[in-house]
């Protein structure tokens, strides 16, 4: 589901603003804005979009986002703990090291964000979408992503250790490396490539050794 950002009228442009703990912002564009470093608690942002933001190493826990639209914004090392966001659009953001664990994320969705290292510890995600997104050591221990879909994105070395992933679309992303136990997996979509790519993987959770004989210098008994 879309934002549902305003139509027949413009919205506010905004390029200066200073954010205070419990501050409400609503019906704005804000174009620009040098937020970085910016500590507040209990943000809400409405019917707003943000292009160009620059919110790098942003500390905004329990921040509210609803009907937002981010383009081309810097959320890098962010901490956005305990965060509800509700009908999002993130598009071509920085979101490198974003903190969102304990986050509430409902009809999210995130189009070629770079977001390697981003953490979604304990948090629940429903009816979100990830597209082409470089996802990287991101970290989704004990989330809950029932029916995500992640397609295009980049995945290697990610952390899924304890994550509920019923009904996970995961065709088409790069799973080298994930980090998961054996049953972690389980409910997920994958596709036929996919499976190849993690059999070794799923050997070593099994305790087999995978092993060329070349690597053993050859049948010696041949």
């Amino acid at each position: 589901m879309a934002p549902r950002l305003p139509t027949g009228r413009v919205l506010q442009v905004v390029e200066h603003l200073e954010l205070a703990d419990d501050g409400v912002y609503t019906d704005m564009e804000i174009a620009h804005g040098r937020l970085a470093n910016s500590a507040a608690r209990r943000v809400t942002f409405e019917r707003v979009r943000l292009r160009d933001a620059d919110l790098a190493h942003a500390r905004l826990e329990r921040l509210v986002l609803a009907d937002v639209r981010l383009e081309g914004c810097d959320l890098a090392n962010g901490v956005w703990r305990n965060s509800s966001i509700d009908r999002a659009e993130f598009i071509g953001c920085r979101m490198t090291g974003l903190d969102l664990a304990e986050a509430s994320l409902r009809h999210v969705a995130l189009h070629t964000c770079g977001a390697a290292l981003m953490s979604l510890r304990f948090a629940e995600l429903k009816d979100s979408r990830f597209e082409e997104c470089i996802l990287t050591e991101a970290d989704f221990q004990s989330a809950r992503l029932p029916g995500c879909i992640m397609r295009g994105c980049d995945l290697r070395d990610a952390s899924l250790y304890g994550a509920y992933l019923q009904g996970v679309d995961l065709r088409s992303s790069i799973l080298d490396d994930l980090k998961v136990s054996a049953t972690d997996l389980a409910g997920a979509v994958i596709d036929p490539l996919q499976l190849v790519g993690l059999a070794r993987t799923f050997a070593s959770l099994l305790g087999v050794s995978v092993r060329d004989l070349r690597e053993d210098g050859g049948d010696r008994d041949a």
